[in-house]
């Protein structure tokens, strides 16, 4: 289950005290990865978007850096979850649950998941656009071999016209999401994207 691996991944860097780490979440949807970025924060590693030169990839590695507090908070989580590291309760989630998160903890997990909304809709960048008008090329080669008639190029455009509606419909939807998680996340004071240190 990814769940496990996720999480097999975070006890490694805990005791190893990494620097940081990376994980790519196998499982559909953000919503588990926001809850287990909390259970990481617990523990003291910050959910820190996608790793640097990966932004691109259809599913990115999510870095997660090492707090300056973080033996603070791991002697402070595993006083209150003293089975953590053995398979047992999570801070933050429904006991038996997994990454499920409890009331308590439901508007952390939401801002999490508003960071990564927000991360995500940054691949629907120019590349995807440079990909669609690639395509007629892409077509056009193959429709050397059979040979070029009126028929195979009608059928051709219209197979790019769907693929550039696609995008048009995926490109309106991405930037309406942004904009409503960038709110929620001005709303509660979170500065998403985090500006560079200067």
């Amino acid at each position: 289950m990814d769940e496990q691996h996720l999480l097999n991944e975070l006890t490694k860097a805990m005791s190893e005290e990494k620097g940081e780490f990376a994980v790519r979440p196998y499982f559909p949807g953000m919503k588990k990865f926001a809850a287990f970025a909390y259970v990481a924060e617990r523990v003291g590693y910050r959910y820190m978007g996608h790793m640097p030169g990966g932004a691109a990839l259809n599913n990115p590695y999510f870095l997660f850096q090492r707090a300056p507090d973080a033996r603070e908070r791991v002697a402070s989580t595993m006083a209150d979850h003293p089975g953590l590291l053995r398979g047992g309760a999570l801070p933050g989630m429904r006991p038996g649950r997994g990454l499920t998160p409890d009331p308590s903890a439901l508007p952390e997990v939401d801002l999490l998941y508003s960071q990564m909304i927000v991360d995500a809709s940054g691949r629907y960048n120019p590349r995807v656009l440079s990909n669609v008008l690639l395509l007629p090329v892409v077509m056009a080669i193959f429709l050397a071999f059979p040979g070029y008639t009126v028929e195979r190029v009608l059928i051709a455009g219209g197979i790019w016209l769907i693929f550039f509606a696609l995008y048009l419909v995926g490109l309106a939807v991405t930037r309406r999401r942004r904009t409503r998680h960038l709110a929620r996340l001005a709303t509660a004071g979170v500065e998403w994207p985090p500006r560079a240190a200067t």
